[in-house]
């Protein structure tokens, strides 16, 4: 039989759980830890468990594999705990959502940091804790494999074996690597998402505003409903990549404000919205910056270039009627000029 602990039995930790024990051999036996006795209670409630132990280190004592799968900061402590109850077989990974300071924490705390591997599966809610969880939240999604440069083979296999297990799709990284790109795609997002939202909360017209607000302030700001503990160690252990991103959000705004206020290009204006758009229909419909195309519905956004698509249709109607309108308003305006000054 097969012995997993989880430590940490929120979304993640319990959506794992439910994946292995719905999806993974029969012969598997799910211990579960969380520093709040009550949550890991209530993921054992909902069958993701076969038993809750008090201690960490009671968790890991004989097991196969242990998933640790608490908040990014917590993983440091949990691996001071269980170190000398680890058996000399026994391969560790964790979920965390940034990879340097974590691969630092396992070759230093670890007694067989060979049989660590990390590893982050990209996929989440904003919902929280084992009430949030499902079999079915890996499907389909990325798993980050991260092993140290002395992982053993079967380390990396066992970690690989969880993720195909859960339904995911395995994807190798270097730790550095990871947490620069995972900085553009989910952390910087996530800030972006809470500077966003606190600007339109501190306005004096928030009752009004909150009142207007649909669908598409709802879409932007959802990632500042992200558990604030697991933000905060998010950002306190990937620092200088979200800063970077943030400070490219910046500059990437203060762009695209000129551009508003230049009346004298509108038409560029509309090429840039027009050419996002494009692009981001290819990205939905699974067009990746890869040769491979993963999961690509070529058909549905077509397979030529944002010059064919500009120059077609309703696209290359819309931006001549784009610029017949600016220059009659930039006309407008150097008539109403000319009058200011004669007067």
């Amino acid at each position: 039989m097969t012995r997993i602990a989880i430590l940490g039995t929120g979304l993640i930790g319990t959506s794992i759980a439910l994946a292995v024990r719905e999806r993974g051999k029969a012969d598997v036996e799910i211990v579960g830890h969380d520093k709040y006795v009550d949550v890991a209670r209530k993921a054992k409630q909902r069958g993701a468990l076969h038993h809750v132990a008090d201690m960490a280190h009671e968790a890991v004592r004989g097991v196969d594999l242990v998933i640790l799968a608490a908040p990014l900061l917590a993983i440091q402590k949990l691996m001071e705990e269980i170190a000398p109850a680890l058996g000399p077989d026994t391969i560790v990974t964790d979920t965390g959502s940034t990879k340097v300071e974590v691969m630092r924490w396992a070759a230093e705390l670890l007694p067989h940091p060979e049989n660590f591997v990390g590893s982050h599966p990209m996929a989440g809610k904003t919902d929280f804790g084992p009430d949030a969880a499902e079999a079915a939240l890996f499907d389909g999604a990325r798993w980050i494999i991260v092993p140290a440069v002395n992982s053993t083979e079967r380390a990396v296999n066992t970690t690989l074996g969880l993720a195909d297990t859960v339904g995911a799709k395995p994807m190798f990284m270097d730790a550095a690597e990871h947490d620069a790109y995972a900085a553009a795609v989910s952390h910087m997002p996530m800030m972006a998402a809470v500077a966003l939202f606190s600007l339109g909360r501190a306005s004096e017209a928030w009752p009004e505003l909150s009142v207007m607000a649909a669908g598409g302030f709802r879409d932007m700001t959802r990632l500042s409903g992200t558990d604030p503990a697991m933000a905060f160690d998010i950002a306190v252990t990937n620092r200088e990549n979200i800063s970077h991103w943030l400070e490219r959000l910046a500059s990437t705004l203060l762009d695209l404000r000129d551009r508003v206020n230049d009346v004298d290009k509108e038409g560029d204006l509309y090429k840039l919205l027009a050419a996002t758009e494009f692009e981001h229909a290819g990205f939905r419909n699974g067009l990746i910056g890869r040769e491979e195309k993963v999961g690509a519905d070529v058909s549905s956004v077509g397979a030529f270039s944002f010059s064919d698509f500009l120059a077609g249709g309703w696209v290359s109607e819309k931006l001549r009627e784009v610029m017949k309108d600016s220059d009659d308003r930039l006309k407008k305006l150097e008539e109403r000029d000319r009058m200011r000054r004669s007067i």
